[in-house]
C-alpha cells in the first residue's frame, strides 16, 4: 500500500475534531449506540441518570435531531463517533 493510500485510509477511520460536542457527550452518545441504556451508561460513568438524560438532551440540541436513531446516524455520518 502506497503513503498516500494509507494516508486515506487512516483519515477515513479518524473521528472529526470539528465536533460540536463535548469529550462527555461523545462518550455518552458512543455508547448510546452501543446499545447500553441511560441507567447503564449512568452506572459506568459514575454519575446520576438526570445527568446522562441533560446531556443527551444536550446531543440532541448540537445534533438539530429529535431522536436516539438520528443522533446516532447523524453522528457516525459526520465522525464525531
Amino acid at each position: 500500500m502506497s503513503t498516500n493510500v494509507a494516508r486515506i485510509v487512516m483519515h477515513s477511520f479518524q473521528k472529526n475534531l470539528d465536533s460540536p460536542l463535548t469529550k462527555r457527550e461523545t462518550e455518552i452518545l458512543d455508547r448510546i449506540a452501543n446499545g447500553q441504556t441511560k441507567s447503564q451508561i449512568a452506572n459506568d460513568l459514575f454519575i446520576d441518570q438526570e445527568t446522562v438524560r441533560s446531556h443527551v438532551k444536550n446531543i440532541y440540541i448540537k445534533l438539530d435531531v429529535n431522536s436516539k436513531s438520528d443522533a446516532i446516524k447523524t453522528a457516525k455520518e459526520k465522525r464525531f463517533i
